[in-house]
């Protein structure tokens, strides 16, 4: 009994260590063993919680189908000696990974269901769910719904198991602070975020981005403000190891660009080809490829995805190639921007893609 515990005591110890350094499949594949020795043991309760961190685990290492399978067992254990925190923390993952791949309508029933039970357990756990809320409206391009629901959630946080971490709730506003172009609510979150000196390689990250985010705002009144080029590089290094980036890599990209640095965009890209059938990243090749016109015609560089205007003028026939290319990259856009629309219930990446292609028409 006491040899079955030291070895649960030392594989948990070791996933941990594996999420702290960001190697998410090692952890994930520590997180089985300890599941599967807890269930033959008849441990339940820390069965549950080991399949809850296995799907954690999976998902930041970017295998939600695994990932959903973990969390589903976990969340729908009802023994009596699972911790109904574990259960609840379980149910949470799964909205995260269903806000990427599952309609707006089946999110908010997994998200009905978490509200019914917190009201059954009668715990003080709603600040995840309101997060999740503020991510839907995020992906639906209602910054101000998205702003109200992050606001709501980290003045309910509790620094108590089950929570999302400080970081994240962080995080999050900081991105709707920049959508909503709220530049000093954006600085001063990002300061926040920054003194928190986070240890694991994921929030880490989180901090990263958000000075890379204050940046590009502030960019916009002082363009002559040292781009922050090392950190971009640093995070893009970050997030070549198989992992999930969770957009990182596109931030990276975006103030390279701003910055003109295309020889490393085009290393980058070389080594890590951004995917074709995700939106966003779509959309960026056609940011990307418009910003090299506005670069070789000496004008301003121009972060699109903060909103900033110019007119791209117009393109010498050396640099109609490149033009089309813009064109052509958010033509492919479309397709992808009308299926994110009708799952989450919106028109925003519609318009966001023909926005963008009027800039290239005017």
């Amino acid at each position: 009994m006491i040899a079955d515990r030291r070895t649960l005591d030392s594989l948990r110890a070791q996933a941990r260590q594996s999420r702290v350094v960001g190697d998410y499949g090692r952890a994930a594949r520590l997180e089985r063993q300890v599941a599967e020795r807890a269930e033959a043991l008849g441990r339940v309760g820390e069965r549950t919680r080991a399949l809850l961190w296995e799907g954690y685990s999976l998902r930041q290492a970017g295998e939600d189908d695994l990932a959903l399978v973990a969390l589903l067992q976990a969340a729908s254990e009802r023994a009596a000696t699972a911790d109904p925190a574990d259960v609840f923390s379980a149910l949470i993952a799964i909205v995260h990974i269903s806000l990427d791949h599952k309609s707006a309508g089946f999110c908010r029933v997994v998200l009905d269901q978490g509200r019914r039970l917190l009201a059954d357990l009668r715990r003080p756990w709603s600040a995840p769910l309101d997060f999740l809320e503020g991510e839907l409206a995020l992906r639906q391009g209602d910054f101000t719904a998205a702003w109200d629901w992050h606001s709501r959630a980290w003045a309910g946080w509790r620094d108590e198991y089950p929570r999302l971490t400080a970081s994240t709730h962080l995080w999050a506003l900081c991105r709707v602070a920049f959508r909503r172009r709220a530049m000093d609510e954006l600085a001063r979150l990002t300061e926040t975020l920054v003194g928190l000196h986070p240890a694991q390689a994921l929030e880490w990250q989180l901090v990263q981005r958000a000075r890379l985010l204050d940046w590009r705002a502030r960019r916009t009144l002082h363009p002559s403000d040292a781009a922050p080029v090392e950190p971009a590089l640093d995070l893009l290094a970050a997030t070549r190891e198989g992992n999930r980036d969770f957009g990182a890599r596109r931030e990276a990209l975006r103030v390279l660009a701003l910055a003109g640095r295309w020889a490393e965009i085009d290393a980058a890209l070389s080594r890590q080809p951004l995917e074709n059938e995700c939106f966003e990243s779509v959309l960026l090749l056609g940011d990307l490829a418009l910003g090299r016109v506005r670069a070789a015609l000496g004008g301003p560089a121009v972060d699109d995805d903060y909103g900033e205007l110019a007119h791209a003028g117009s393109a010498p026939s050396s640099m109609r190639v490149t033009e089309r290319a813009a064109e052509s990259h958010y033509r492919a856009a479309l397709p992808l921007a009308e299926v994110e629309d009708e799952r989450l219930e919106t028109d925003w990446h519609g318009a966001t893609v023909r926005e963008r292609l009027w800039r290239i028409w005017i």
